[in-house]
């Protein structure tokens, strides 16, 4: 089986260190968080000057990968003005790893293989 936090992002954060990562699903959650399709991108106004709630659910989308008892609530206040930036930062360079992920319609182990 493929390690989930092979091309994991890591974040300082709040004393905490946290894995981002983001594939498939956690474009998936963060379109549900904020009701917009992200699939196709993000656009230059969202990269230059995003807006809070869309940091918070990406933040959260790419962190429930590898922390999957994380809740939305606890995850969007680690958000604050200052460190804002550097979050975004992290968070719109775990979106271009994840952009990196192979494009086949075949898992990377199919199932029933052995590891």
């Amino acid at each position: 089986m493929q390690n989930p936090t092979s091309s994991a992002v890591k974040l300082q954060i709040a004393g905490s260190s946290l894995d981002l990562v983001f594939d498939f699903e956690a474009i998936a959650d963060a379109e549900e968080i904020t009701g917009r399709a992200l699939l196709t991108g993000l656009r230059r106004r969202d990269i230059e000057a995003p807006a809070i709630n869309l940091v918070r659910a990406m933040l959260f989308a790419c962190v429930h990968k590898t922390h999957a008892l994380a809740k939305f609530e606890d995850v969007k206040k680690l958000v604050t003005r200052a460190n804002l930036t550097k979050i975004w930062g992290k968070v719109l360079e775990a979106w271009t790893e994840g952009l990196a992920e192979p494009t086949e319609d075949v898992p990377a182990d199919p199932p029933g293989s052995q590891s």
